[in-house]
């Protein structure tokens, strides 16, 4: 018992020294948020700036192992049951510690004396989610969640597609799930399930989420550009006091159309539109209008753009289906579905991107696959044919502070040793192609 109070004690000298401390190695750290964020020349240096602060981090030594509890844990440690009870149900408002899952870390402090007492427990879920316990002179325990002082520095990634736009984030360093945000950014201009192709060239600033100096997540995408088949496409985050009004191309026109160029984000084109096309399974020449891509079942199918569903159900031969009237002129449609998305059903309001079912093969179908249909003024059209307006560009008074944050957004970015990609407003002639 002498050995765990002489434990305790040197705990908590450990973490009043930490506390002392602190204040000295803050300093140099910053929030980099539009327009007024400074900026890495390139990813490592972002995180060896933040690596050379000395920093304290607090230690969480226990942990529920497999197959144990929280109860029997803590049990060992010197907690008793009824204190254990309370702790659970103090914690109710904020998480569930009765379920708490093996591996989680966790701290205690206790009282001084000859008969110490826990005065406080933290739970770390994870460094942006910590949680505290702590008991008040009447005895009652109280939870709240603590603030973690994230720090947001610009990391910077350029790549070229050898193989995949995936196997280029890769081959950059940079985390392959970011491919999801750049392909998001483009997806009115670039259809990535069928367009992307060897030797496109892309570069990127982000926001890099630091907790202690330690990467913690990603932030928004600052500032974009993607080189595809020779057509170069770009895009900076527009903010306005701190609130994001979108990406826009340089020049303020907006990087959005009336509809994506693809209801997925990645597959490929299986069968085009064809007004006479031999059946696999019917064995029949007969008209296919839409356009089918090949994906995984269960990859997500987004709409197109806003509308409402008008059909969401089995519908013969198509399998599950959900049709979408967009407006007085425009309908679309989304067939051999594996299911359907949350809340999708008749007369529903979508939004342009929800996903609204998953890849699967149900009716007439051969493998997982999407067979989408557009329709214009109730006529079948080929989607892949189809040219749409932008939306609203920069409104005109917005325009000079959308101006003014244009610079830092450019420079931000990643600069190529050996060709120039500068972000110059588009030629009339890249205009007309809506670039």
């Amino acid at each position: 018992m002498y050995s765990l109070r002489m434990n305790r004690k040197q705990y908590k000298w450990l973490l009043l020294f930490a506390l002392i401390l602190t204040p000295f190695f803050v300093g140099f750290g910053y929030y980099a948020t539009s327009p007024n964020f400074e900026t890495q020349s390139s990813q490592n240096e972002a995180t060896d700036a933040v690596a050379e602060k000395p920093v304290i981090e607090e230690v969480y030594p226990n942990k529920v192992k497999p197959g144990s509890s929280l109860y029997t844990t803590l049990t060992e440690l010197g907690v008793d049951g009824v204190t254990i009870s309370q702790l659970v149900e103090a914690a109710k408002p904020l998480s569930d510690l009765s379920r708490l899952r093996p591996g989680v870390a966790f701290q205690l402090q206790f009282s001084e004396g000859e008969n110490p007492s826990l005065e406080q427990i933290k739970f770390k879920f994870s460094s942006l989610d910590i949680l505290k316990l702590s008991k008040s002179e009447a005895g009652e325990w109280k939870a709240t969640q603590v603030d973690v002082p994230v720090e947001t520095v610009v990391a910077t990634y350029k790549g070229m597609v050898s193989s995949s736009l995936w196997e280029s984030a890769i081959e950059a360093d940079m985390d392959p799930n970011l491919t999801a945000d750049l392909a998001e950014i483009f997806a009115w201009q670039i259809d990535f399930a069928r367009e992307v192709r060897v030797n496109d060239r892309w570069r990127l600033s982000v926001e890099r989420r630091m907790v202690h100096g330690k990467p913690v997540g990603w932030g928004k995408i600052l500032a974009a550009e993607y080189v595809n088949a020779g057509e170069t496409y770009r895009a900076v985050l527009f903010q306005e006091n701190g609130e994001d009004i979108g990406y826009f191309a340089p020049d303020g026109s907006s990087l959005k159309r009336i509809f994506l160029k693809s209801p997925i984000k990645y597959g490929r084109i299986s069968s085009r539109f064809s007004r006479r096309r031999f059946h696999p399974i019917l064995k029949v020449n007969r008209p296919h209008l839409g356009v089918d891509y090949a994906a995984a079942r269960g990859t997500p199918v987004r709409a197109v753009g806003d509308g409402e569903i008008t059909y969401a159900a089995r519908r013969g031969g198509g399998g599950n289906t959900v049709m979408i009237r967009h407006n007085s002129v425009y309908k679309t449609a989304y067939k051999h579905l594996s299911g359907f998305g949350k809340g999708i059903r008749r007369g529903k309001k979508v939004k342009q991107g929800q996903i609204i079912g998953y890849v699967g093969s149900t009716g007439l179908s051969t493998g997982p696959h999407l067979h989408f249909e557009f329709y214009r003024s109730g006529r079948f059209v080929d989607p892949l044919g189809q040219t749409f307006p932008s939306a609203d560009p920069v409104p005109a008074g917005k325009m000079a502070l959308f101006k003014s944050q244009l610079p830092q957004m450019v420079a931000s970015l990643p600069q190529w040793p050996d060709m120039s990609l500068s972000m110059r407003e588009p030629r009339e002639e890249e205009k007309s192609k809506g670039l």
